[in-house]
């Protein structure tokens, strides 16, 4: 496991959300993480590793995303009419 420190925010907003989490590797740019089964989305802006530090391998700055629109606009099935509802 490789902790991560996240940085999440909404979008234009300075509104931040920090936080540790342990992930299987590191995510990387255009990736989407959720702290939680039902939570938010949050979509990787910016990796900054950091092998110097014995706490956490990465930090990770995140913005919120609408869910329903990043798979319409990401799914090719759901181009074609499928709803994820």
């Amino acid at each position: 496991m490789r902790t991560v420190f996240l940085h999440l925010h909404d979008e234009g907003q300075a509104n931040w959300n920090n936080v540790h989490f342990d992930f299987e590797r590191v995510p990387v740019v255009g990736e989407y993480v959720t702290i939680k089964s039902d939570g938010d989305w949050y979509k990787v802006e910016m990796v900054v590793h950091t092998p110097f530090s014995k706490g956490m391998c990465a930090e990770i700055y995140a913005v919120k995303v609408n869910q329903q629109k990043e798979i319409k606009n990401n799914v090719k099935s759901a181009k074609s009419g499928v709803s994820f509802q």
